[in-house]
């Protein structure tokens, strides 16, 4: 089989044969389940000759050689629980069907996201054309019961099992909004959530996020990919943070979008066999720059499909270390309904790179502030040829990366380029002119608003100012004050997240008017006071 492999993989003539062997291989593990979710179980008592069915799946199957005083365990969860594997389960029909639909990211119930509070579950969020947005329920509505049981006190577990149920049933839900009590009877149905979505940022790059491995998630893929790539984006954005997992097939598919059709994986069965397999060929690869974002929740398939995008240095990788998860699973049916859910094989990235317990690195490493802000940054790019000016270029993880500095100082940014200009060597640092690139002033890093203002002239500081502070600006001539817009004419800063304070202006006399914040200052941070340059001649105090 590795000649067929390799002769596919050198893109020789195989005859139709070669070719249905190899695709009969790869259909085989249609079903191997790479993810990592927090599932819980419980199945009921197995009669005797379930137990010995389980026991030799397990002794046929399981990754390694199970010893004896596991396998004569007298039942299937403690043989399970024997195997001291994370990753091995007992199902029942039921709860084996709710975690595909997890993979899938279906799921049967009304359709919010919920977080706990004192007074019960607060409606985080309402999922479109579900049965929750359907009755009126709206985000920040508190459910305070759920068919007659007070979910005030529950934890997070029980308040959903009270609220999902099968589909077709209802369930009562008294919900307190502001001051008001109000009573909603919703019926539970099936809710699927897309697990492909994406959008341009900044007209420039594609950004895709990948929630699960699915099995329409490379079909989801490619149409979303076909839909971005007809705007001419110059960068794409793959977001596999918090991505557990889900099928080998799915990530083999879409690893053909990167490194077209060429080994993915290699996977070593329980005689210690090595086999490589193909990513799909989908008749033309991903040809503008790719950034992955990843973390540490980023897992299983996803892993499977970033290492071999990494190992052929297709995208470049920002965030933190991966998971770490190498090893597969395959789901067994027992004659009474129930499953096994075993550890078979392990696996390794296209160029044999281990993954278990160790994870995919990334180039650009980024901890405490949003990825997706710095892959937004990194994908800049300066349309002139000579003329810089507004950019700042960096090398980070031995790559040139053109930074707009108009986006760079917005709210969302402001902290990522912060943190870029903190790891970077500052040699590496050259801010834009007329004339092209010249090395960033040393004292640029000390006050990043010179980035941003450079032709500004910072004035007075005061330290130790309380948490309701009421900045004066004093001009030296009569201001009118329907002039000034708030935010925008004045703004008030702060330095470590860029969040713009929002103020009133109240005119004290004719030159002076002063900013009073809407809401206190946070404690311990500093804050730039920054009046447009078109205002001359003003001093802060």
């Amino acid at each position: 089989m590795e000649n067929k492999i390799r002769c596919i993989e050198q893109q020789k003539q195989c005859s139709s044969s070669e070719k249905a062997s190899i695709s009969g291989i790869l259909s085989t593990f249609a079903f191997v389940l790479f993810f990592i979710s927090s599932f819980t179980f419980s199945v009921q008592a197995a009669d005797s000759s379930v137990i010995e069915e389980a026991r030799n799946k397990i002794k046929q199957n399981y990754v390694t050689t199970v010893p004896d005083s596991v396998l004569n365990a007298p039942t299937i969860e403690e043989m399970i629980k024997g195997l001291n594997d994370p990753y091995s389960a007992y199902f029942s029909k039921q709860e084996q069907q709710s975690f595909v639909n997890t993979i899938d990211n279906k799921m049967y119930g009304i359709g919010i996201y919920l977080g706990i509070v004192p007074e019960g579950v607060k409606v985080k969020g309402v999922i479109e054309t579900s049965p929750a947005a359907e009755v009126g329920i709206k985000q920040g509505d508190i459910i305070i019961s759920a068919d007659g049981k007070s979910l005030a006190g529950v934890a997070s577990d029980e308040a959903s099992s009270y609220i999902k149920g099968e589909e077709g049933t209802s369930v009562n839900l008294v919900i307190k909004r502001e001051n008001s009590e109000m009573t909603f009877n919703v019926t539970r149905r099936s809710i699927s959530i897309p697990t492909v979505e994406g959008k341009m940022l900044n007209d420039n790059a594609a950004y895709i996020q990948v929630s699960s491995f699915g099995t329409d998630t490379s079909d989801l893929f490619t149409k979303k990919l076909q839909e971005l790539k007809s705007k001419n984006p110059e960068f794409y954005i793959i977001d596999l943070r918090n991505n557990g997992g889900g099928y080998m097939s799915t990530a083999l598919d879409m690893a053909g979008n990167f490194i077209g059709e060429k080994r993915a994986i290699i996977i070593e069965n329980k005689q210690g066999q090595k086999q490589g397999y193909l990513a799909s060929d989908k008749g033309s690869v991903i040809d503008k720059p790719v950034f992955f974002l990843v973390n540490e929740y980023t897992a299983s398939a996803s892993e499977i499909l970033s290492a071999a995008v990494k190992d052929y240095n297709e995208a470049f990788f920002i965030g933190t270390t991966t998971y770490g998860k190498g090893v597969a699973q395959q789901m067994f049916a027992l004659s009474d309904g129930s499953y096994l859910k075993l550890t078979t094989e392990k696996f390794y990235s296209p160029k044999g790179n281990v993954i278990q317990k160790t994870g995919i690195s990334p180039d650009f490493k980024v901890e405490n502030v949003d990825s997706l802000a710095v892959a937004d940054l990194f994908s800049g790019k300066c349309k002139n040829n000579v003329d810089k000016t507004g950019y700042v270029k960096v090398n980070a993880g031995g790559k040139d990366f053109e930074i707009d500095l108009n986006t760079a100082k917005d709210e969302l940014h402001w902290a990522a380029f912060k943190y870029i200009l903190s790891t970077v060597s500052k040699d590496n640092v050259y801010i834009g002119t007329k004339e092209g690139w010249t090395k960033a002033p040393q004292d640029y890093f000390n006050n990043v608003y010179k980035f941003f203002y450079s032709n500004v002239k910072a004035l007075d500081s005061s330290s130790s100012v309380s948490k309701d502070k009421v900045f004066n600006v004093t001009f030296n001539k009569d201001v009118d004050e329907n002039t000034i817009k708030n935010n925008m004419d004045i703004e008030i800063i702060d330095v470590e997240t860029g969040e713009r304070a929002a103020f009133d202006i109240k005119k004290v006399d004719g030159k002076k008017v002063s900013l009073v914040p809407k809401e206190e200052l946070k404690s311990g941070e500093t804050y730039y006071v920054k009046v447009k340059d078109t205002i001359k001649s003003y001093t802060v105090r």
